[in-house]
């Protein structure tokens, strides 16, 4: 196995990347912070507590991300090689063919073609079986479709005729359920938006309010009760973002 090979279910992203992230975060939710108190140190402590949440979030985002287009990735793979396949190719040979489409359609550097130009080195030069490379790919990747992939190759592989069919039909579900979660996303995709919107206008409001006029907002910056219900509408705007994020999250 190459141990240089990602973990698709892990994030990826380099330390300097973590902390670029989390100093974009923490400046956004200081930002925010100081239109509500106008006070920097209290706006300091809210943007570098918030920031590890929010730089979390975006990190999981990213992997979230690559899953997604891993996923779509691997069912262009399962096409074209059952086509290779159903034209009375080997396994082997039906991947060099897939390789060679996906070439066509992806750049060298993605996930996809990576992967399979892995398996076939390691099973070209390092003499290892294609069943435990397909397991290996599965377990780094967190998919479930391609692990349900791999344990259906390790019973058929060179025991059955209709390998082309077996890996069509594969494709084929994995199709079917990546066009589900796509209606599903459709559907909620105006909802997410007017949310998001919403999330915003307490920001617009305050911003909008604080340039009508000198005064109009000193109660809320310089009173107890104006920090007060300054904190009550930023914990609100804080849960109002973090059950938006979860209710976005659909698994098929």
């Amino acid at each position: 196995m190459n141990p240089n090979m990602p973990v698709y279910f892990k994030c990826n992203m380099k330390k300097g990347e973590h902390v670029l992230a989390y100093i974009i975060c923490s400046l956004l939710i200081f930002g925010i912070a100081y239109l509500f108190y106008h006070l920097v140190p209290i706006s300091l402590i809210l943007g570098f507590g918030a920031g590890f949440y929010l730089e979390k979030v975006y990190a999981d985002s990213t992997v979230k991300k690559r899953m997604t287009v891993l996923r779509l990735q691997f069912r262009d793979f399962l096409e074209s090689m059952s086509v290779a396949a159903r034209a009375g190719n080997v396994e082997v040979t039906a991947l060099r063919s897939a390789l060679k489409d996906l070439k066509i359609s992806y750049s060298s550097s993605a996930d996809i073609v990576r992967e399979v130009e892995n398996i076939l080195l390691q099973y070209e030069k390092g003499g290892i079986e294609l069943k435990f490379l397909f397991e290996d790919f599965a377990d780094r990747s967190g998919l479930e479709d391609i692990r349900s992939f791999a344990t259906i190759y390790s019973v058929i592989e060179g025991k059955n005729d209709r390998f082309g069919d077996i890996v069509s039909q594969t494709a084929e579900i994995i199709g079917d359920k990546i066009e589900i979660e796509q209606e599903i996303q459709t559907v909620i995709a105006s909802a997410k938006s007017e949310t998001y919107m919403m999330l915003l206008m307490p920001v617009v409001i305050v911003v909008a309010m604080s340039l009508m006029g000198t005064g109009f907002m000193d109660a809320l910056f310089t009173t107890f009760a104006g920090h007060l219900a300054a904190t009550v509408a930023l914990v609100f705007f804080g849960i109002s973002y973090m059950l938006a994020v979860k209710s976005s999250k659909i698994t098929v």
